[in-house]
């Protein structure tokens, strides 16, 4: 009986320091993984920190307005391209209550 004991005391042993034995490294394994992203993580930010400064210098006024006059042909509205309202052509609205009454009953009174 001692000896069972002693076996299943010996068993559990093994099993526990073979357990930790693994947890130990697989510990290792993803600590290992997280510098690896933490390191790709702070590449990212910086290239965005750089995509954000090449950003701000392509969209500087100055820049976009003579980029504006080198490739298109647009200038400020001057004051004879505005008008006003009773300028604007407007269709002739239709005719409503003739549309909804039906057919003209003079019309069909006639043989």
């Amino acid at each position: 009986m001692r000896g069972r004991v002693t076996l299943f005391w010996i068993f559990l042993a093994v099993t526990v320091g073979f357990g930790l034995f693994h947890v130990k490294y697989k510990v290792q394994a993803l600590e290992d993984d997280l510098r690896r992203l933490n390191a790709a993580i702070t590449e990212e930010q910086e290239q965005l920190h750089v995509l954000a400064a090449e950003w701000a210098h392509l969209n500087r006024p100055d820049r976009l307005e003579t980029l504006a006059r080198r490739h298109t042909k647009l200038a400020p509205a001057g004051a004879e391209q505005i008008g006003t309202v009773k300028t604007i052509p407007f269709p002739d609205p239709p005719d409503t209550m003739a549309s909804q009454s039906g057919p003209d009953p003079s019309k069909a009174a006639q043989p």
